[in-house]
């Protein structure tokens, strides 16, 4: 059963909380036996303060009844008296003895007393009489040859008992204290550790977990969105965190997808497939300034194809359209790392060259006119070729003396028209005599 990150703490605190529970009831439990040993040992403590003053009574009986035989006439009534009062005493002695004994062995010997006692009390009456019948002599006879130690051993074993069960007690309430230490160390020591492992387990749980959640929400934030996903064992909140976060990362890709790829949209040529005009300006912008910085060189190549509209009105638009786009390739395929060619609009197409000279980029108009040559694509209606040709105008500047980047474009543009000027399907130069030429007849 998949368990809840609370869940979890609560049963691991219900735990620690069982044990203090267990603790305290066994404890209670030995505490009470504690108790009622205690309260035993002293029934068993009162019961014998009852067998020594018993004792005591019987035999202050057995003498004063001796005292009786031996005592002149004048005393004889004060010794018998003494020796009623001595066996009341402890007939009621023995009474109280029966009343707070509730084993049966007990009872038995203390019932096996009262028969010998209450015989011997009998006995002993008898033996008084004969005196008062004259034979006074018989009777200290008869009452020496009785002796009373048989009757006082007859509760021996009873007060015997009643000592083991006091030491029994004693030791057992001994043994319970030991064993209430014992186990208030062992249930406190046990806790404690439990306590202990369930922090390191959780602990370790918890960490883990939050440092994976951690790692990956930081290579999020620095734009990683790449990250691999989370998968937390069991149903707790930590992996409901890690299933939000992960259904997070995935709407996040989502996003920047869609918004890269409405950006690459923007910033394409639905014909040609190569960067359009938006695309070209933003660079040209961000590659002047950067150049502008570091003094560098800025190179552009401005051309167009020669005659394209007799093409259209030859081959129809949609001829036209596919003479654009093979263009538009092989221009793709002449430039190099750091390059872009675009389409600037119609059939003018326009290359930066970031950070080369003159030179470079008359070598780059050059490997374009010669790829367009290879490529061979008829143009019967052209004037200067029975392929398709294009004219081209290049300018260059180092970027930092530009006011405006634009001004690079201008200057191309003229070298355009003068390339044009001069026959078309050629190369032309910026150079200042070329300024303020511009415009021209239709392609």
């Amino acid at each position: 059963m998949a368990l809840t990150l609370r869940k979890k703490l609560y049963l691991s605190f219900s735990a620690i909380i069982a044990l203090f529970v267990a603790t305290v009831i066994l404890s209670a439990y030995l505490s009470g036996r504690m108790v009622e040993l205690t309260n035993e040992s002293g029934e068993s403590g009162k019961r014998m303060e009852v067998l020594q003053r018993l004792n005591l009574f019987a035999r202050a009986a057995n003498d004063n009844g001796a005292h009786y035989l031996l005592a002149p006439g004048y005393l004889e009534a004060d010794y018998d008296s003494r020796f009623s009062s001595n066996v009341r005493y402890v007939n009621a002695e023995l009474k109280r003895l029966t009343e707070t004994t509730s084993d049966k062995q007990g009872l038995a010997q203390i019932q096996r007393f009262k028969e010998m006692w209450a015989d011997y009390v009998t006995d002993k009456r008898r033996t008084m009489a004969l005196k008062i019948q004259g034979e006074a002599e018989q009777a200290r006879e008869a009452y020496a040859k009785d002796s009373f130690d048989p009757i006082a051993f007859a509760l021996h074993a009873f007060f015997k008992n009643e000592q083991a069960r006091v030491v029994r007690n004693n030791r057992e309430i001994r043994d319970s204290g030991k064993l209430i230490l014992k186990v208030n160390y062992t249930m406190a020591g046990s806790a404690f550790a439990l306590s202990l492992l369930i922090a390191y387990l959780l602990s370790n749980y918890l960490v883990h977990r939050i440092r994976l959640l951690k790692s990956s929400a930081q290579k999020v934030a620095e734009g990683d969105l790449q990250v691999a996903d989370l998968s937390f064992r069991g149903r707790d909140e930590l992996r409901e965190l890690a299933e939000a976060f992960n259904r997070m990362t995935h709407s996040l890709r989502t996003v920047i997808d869609s918004n890269a790829f409405l950006t690459q949209i923007s910033s394409r040529d639905p014909l040609t497939g190569i960067p359009n005009r938006r695309c070209y300006d933003e660079t040209l912008e961000r590659e002047w300034r950067r150049l502008a910085q570091e003094a560098k060189p800025l190179s552009l190549i401005l051309f167009d194809i020669d005659y394209f509209k007799r093409y259209n009105d030859h081959y129809g638009h949609q001829a036209g359209d596919e003479c654009l786009k093979q263009v538009a390739a092989i221009v793709q395929e002449q430039v190099g790392p750091g390059e872009m060619a675009a389409r600037y609009g119609g059939e003018e197409f326009v290359v930066l060259l970031p950070d080369q000279d003159q030179a470079d980029a008359f070598r780059a108009a050059s490997r374009i006119q010669e790829a367009l040559a290879a490529r061979r694509i008829p143009h019967v209606r052209s004037e200067v070729s029975d392929m398709v040709t294009v004219s081209i105008g290049v300018s260059t500047a180092p970027a930092h003396e530009l006011e405006h980047p634009h001004l690079l474009l201008f200057e191309a543009d003229q070298a355009l028209y003068a390339a044009k000027e001069s026959g078309r399907n050629r190369i032309r130069l910026y150079a200042p005599a070329d300024a303020g030429q511009g415009g021209g007849e239709p392609s």
